[in-house]
């Protein structure tokens, strides 16, 4: 999973290395791309909590977050060094910071998201579901009973655990060098996991959202895609 976050020392915009364009062709030709989309600006996403049974709603990330979610893309790469150079050419390396995540599974390797999803085929929201939450409480309910009952909804398009912050990797690009660091581990909530969702509305997506386990032991912050 790369994640794409606003930095504090972006770069001069650079037409030769700033081509999205040529970076999408790049990995769509390499065919190591399985999804990946823009999200809305940061005022647009909405952070939901569950305490002492109340759904609790607030406009915009957390507010511990120092910086906040551009997109993201799901790569199938041979190793971390493919991944690695990947990222570290997304236009973002240099105007921000581009962190790579890899997934906790124990399936063999295979395709996270369904063939033939698109990006534009509806109403979707992220959820980045956020562990170390102040206030969280531990409700021992299986949150694989949550992604059951929304897959059999159709509601959950994908999704899956990440591994833990201390296996992240944050790539930038200054003054032409691949600078490569591990997070600063967070004293607040860090993302655990993500799922994609699609709902006809905020309110049906909030809904969502507060029926998953994390949103009593952590948060949840939904992030509508950009085509909507």
């Amino acid at each position: 999973l790369l994640l794409y976050a606003n930095g504090t020392d972006p770069q001069p915009y650079d037409p030769a290395e700033d081509d999205i364009g040529a970076w999408v062709a790049d990995v769509v030709a390499r065919d190591v791309v399985e999804f990946g989309v823009r999200l809305r600006p940061w005022q647009d996403a909405t952070t939901v909590r569950v305490r002492n049974g109340r759904t609790l709603v607030t406009e915009g990330p957390y507010s511990e977050a120092r910086e906040w979610l551009l997109g993201f893309d799901i790569l199938e790469c041979d190793d971390l060094d493919e991944v690695l150079e990947i990222a570290s050419r997304h236009p973002v390396a240099r105007t921000g910071t581009v962190t790579v995540r890899p997934f906790d599974t124990s399936e063999p390797a295979g395709r996270l998201v369904p063939e033939g999803l698109r990006e534009d085929s509806g109403r979707h929201y992220l959820m980045a579901v956020c562990a170390q939450a102040p206030g969280g409480e531990d409700t021992g309910t299986d949150p694989e009973e949550w992604v059951s009952t929304q897959d059999a909804a159709g509601v959950r398009l994908f999704g899956e655990v990440l591994r833990p912050i201390s296996e992240a990797t944050e790539v930038r690009r200054r003054g032409g060098r691949v600078l490569l660091d591990q997070p600063v581990a967070p004293d607040g909530p860090w993302i655990a996991g993500i799922d994609l969702i699609q709902a006809d509305d905020l309110a049906g997506a909030v809904a969502v959202a507060a029926g998953h386990p994390m949103a009593a032991a952590g948060l949840i912050v939904l992030s509508p895609t950009w085509p909507f």
